[in-house]
């Protein structure tokens, strides 16, 4: 057994517990996480952003879902624990294995590190005991981050701070509570128009907010505010407490709270659980799901940004292999960061760039290393799933991309994806439609093949906020979101062989009015992304007239679109890879 598992188990049977639990996760129940929250990491080995540690007094289990199945096999090996492929037949998940072998056990874990509604998943199973001992034996843990905060004008946001409070104070009277816990990050970047730095890739501070209906405080270390950040919540009428002080001022708060069960900390939950309490699940994310039409704008002005670079990248990309120099995996993470880089109004990229070569495409979440990154030759398939934060938005873009020869079967997938990419992205649907009702467009085709894909098939987009803004999703499951126009959302299906290959293409999609009948009002994708499609990949005997038709509008209207911003040389180079079919 890897031997931070068992100092672990060393622990539980000193302090008389049965197991313990540890989840991928922070106070703020974020996706993305600092490194000093990375406990499975330290712990197992696995580097994925989503998983839940079971570790007990004789064994240990790692829970994960199919985006990480591969790599967790790969980075689990020889560490003796137990990889749990959740999402496949007869696997259980962590609260149904816990109530089948260790039902009733006394398990510890960290109750600021878990929700409410997790806590309670997983109290139905065993005894839970808030007890954190165990992150003690983690040496030289990484420090807390330190980034300060920074204002996100309102020539990017297109709404004051005055006004989105105004609109959580119009949800707490209607809610009849006495005030409104706001503690996920994305949640009070958006709230406050402010932004940091704190997690990787996502542009969010370490803090916490209370809105009464005639104040607002924040609580956040006093070393992230500077002057500048100061003077603005001054200005705003917003208090700053320290971060720790959340514990004492929520002790303290009169009449009704107003929470998400999904992103409130059981520790802070109960400070205030003997009080009346109402639970109103994603009360802000839906506020800031629904795009203004600055935001709307300013993801425009971000793609085409994007996709000067994916047209500039593409263009070196095929120069390179043409003249036979080595290309790696990091060589292409590398140059497509310098070409973001030099874009008006760059902040940061939104997540690190996946280039997956050959079998590395088949991992979905696949990081390239020092150890594993690989030559790109003159045949297969490059998986880049890479995205942007500019001041003005957020871009996710998947391409797969030709780097010599195909095979058949190469072809065939990518043509498959493709068509199931296409079905989704021109579908029309009624307003309110669910994700889980439109899934099944994007897969219909693999189906048919008797072929699937274990991840969702697109979710929502943050505008300079996470690349997964955690509000509306598309996936076979439910998650009662009702579609509405102003959703930025990604459109993405893909197939992954293990061991030779994957496609995967995704564009990051707007929702739109499309018409209104007798029967309602009815919605349709507008594609944001920018970036040309594989056609050398495509087996055209098997798209349709429509879908062809589709590729010929949408590369007219990026050639359209990016012209101006392209040389001479890059708008001729463009014409040869985005012609008409």
């Amino acid at each position: 057994m890897k031997k931070e598992v068992t100092y672990i188990q060393l622990w539980l049977k000193s302090n008389g517990y049965d197991a313990c639990i540890i989840p991928q996760a922070d106070p703020h129940q974020s996706e993305y996480i600092e490194n000093h929250y990375r406990l499975i990491s330290h712990f197992s080995g696995f580097t994925g952003s989503a998983g839940t540690l079971v570790v007990t007094t004789s064994k240990a289990l790692l829970f994960t879902d199919s985006r990480y199945h591969i790599q967790a096999s790969l980075q689990l090996k020889g560490s003796g624990i137990e990889l749990m492929k959740c999402g496949l037949p007869d696997v259980p998940s962590p609260e149904k294995w816990l109530s089948t072998e260790m039902n009733g056990s006394k398990v510890a874990a960290n109750a600021r590190l878990f929700s409410i509604k997790r806590w309670a998943e997983l109290s139905e199973a065993v005894n839970m005991c808030d007890d954190a001992g165990f992150e003690t034996l983690w040496r030289n843990r990484p420090a807390l981050c330190d980034s300060t905060v920074y204002i996100h004008d309102v020539i990017f946001s297109g709404e004051s701070v005055e006004s989105k409070l105004t609109r959580v104070r119009a949800i707490i009277k209607e809610q009849e509570a006495g005030y409104a816990i706001a503690s996920n990050l994305d949640d009070i970047a958006w709230l406050l128009n402010i932004r940091g730095g704190d997690v990787e890739c996502n542009p969010v501070v370490r803090c916490f907010v209370i809105v009464t209906l005639s104040e607002c405080t924040i609580f956040i270390d006093n070393s992230k505010i500077t002057a500048s950040a100061a003077e603005y919540f001054t200005k705003h009428g917003i208090g700053v407490r320290s971060y720790d002080d959340i514990d004492e001022a929520l002790k303290g708060c009169e009449g009704t709270a107003l929470y998400d069960e999904n992103a409130l900390n059981q520790h802070l939950f109960l400070l205030i659980k003997e009080r009346r309490k109402i639970n109103l699940p994603l009360y802000i994310a839906r506020l800031r799901a629904v795009k203004n039409s600055v935001e709307i704008e300013g993801y425009h002005r971000a793609m085409i940004n994007d996709g000067v670079v994916w047209v500039r990248f593409y263009k070196w990309f095929n120069e390179s292999l043409e003249s036979d120099s080595r290309i790696t995996e990091i060589d292409v993470m590398d140059k497509l960061r310098e070409l973001k880089a030099e874009q008006e109004l760059f902040v940061d990229e939104s997540f690190g760039t996946i280039a997956g070569y050959a079998a590395h495409g088949a991992i979905g979440h696949y990081a390239a290393t020092d150890e594993s990154n690989a030559i790109i030759e003159r045949k297969g398939l490059l998986v880049i799933d890479t995205g942007t934060h500019y001041l003005c938005g957020t871009t996710d873009t998947t391409r797969t991309l030709v780097c010599g020869t195909l095979t058949d079967e190469e072809k065939r997938d990518y043509t498959l994806v493709l068509k199931g990419h296409i079905a989704l992205g021109t579908a029309v649907f009624p307003k309110g439609v669910k994700g889980s009702q439109l899934d099944i467009l994007a897969r219909q085709f693999l189906w048919n093949e008797s072929m699937n894909y274990g991840h969702g098939t697109g979710h929502g987009v943050g505008h300079l906020l996470n690349v997964h803004e955690g509000y509306a999703w598309l996936r076979p499951s439910e998650n009662n979101i009702g579609y509405e126009p102003g959703l930025t959302m990604t459109d993405e299906p893909g197939i992954y062989r293990e061991g030779k290959h994957g496609v995967r293409i995704e564009n990051t999609v707007l929702v739109v009015p499309y018409s209104k009948s007798e029967f309602g009002e009815f919605l349709t994708f507008e594609h944001l992304t920018l970036a040309p499609y594989a056609i050398g990949a495509i087996d055209l005997n098997l798209l349709t007239a429509d879908e062809k038709r589709f590729l010929n509008n949408y590369n007219n209207n990026l050639k359209n679109k990016l012209k101006p911003y392209l040389s001479d040389s890059e708008y001729e180079f463009l014409e040869t890879i985005a012609y008409e079919i």
